[in-house]
């Protein structure tokens, strides 16, 4: 009987960068605000929202092979991220990701009234292996 031969199978994780938001608007302004200033198309997520118990919204057709998702941070009580407590939401760019759309996102991003902090914030810190939604 011949030896068999095992096969490992690696799945290459997807390339994602996250935006914490700090703001006064509800996630719904944030959603129409941010379709406005960066031309997205962000739609109300209800299966990953199911998932996730927090309110979320996500574009999967403005840019070929990129996600992008707004996650609430906060509801009734509690916080998807305890170590972001001070943030209302995330911003979540993943698949096809590079520095000069991250920098674009962050400048337009900033011209919203009603956002009082935006930042990049590493997957690492909040544990994070893999983004909320993928392509």
């Amino acid at each position: 009987m011949a030896a068999s031969k095992k096969q490992i199978l690696k799945d290459e994780p997807t390339e994602f960068k996250l935006l914490a938001i700090a703001s006064s608007l509800s996630i719904s302004q944030m959603a129409w605000n941010i379709n406005r200033a960066c031309t997205f198309s962000l739609s109300h997520n209800t299966e990953l929202e199911d998932i996730l118990g927090f309110p979320s919204f996500t574009d999967r057709q403005t840019y070929a092979g990129r996600v992008i998702t707004l996650i609430g941070n906060k509801v009734t009580g509690k916080v998807l991220h305890a170590k972001l407590s001070n943030i209302d939401f995330l911003m979540e760019i993943s698949g096809n990701t590079d520095e000069q759309f991250i920098a674009d996102t962050l400048k337009q991003l900033k011209t919203i009234n009603g956002i009082q902090v935006i930042t990049q914030v590493q997957p690492s810190f909040l544990k994070l292996k893999e983004p909320y939604c993928v392509e």
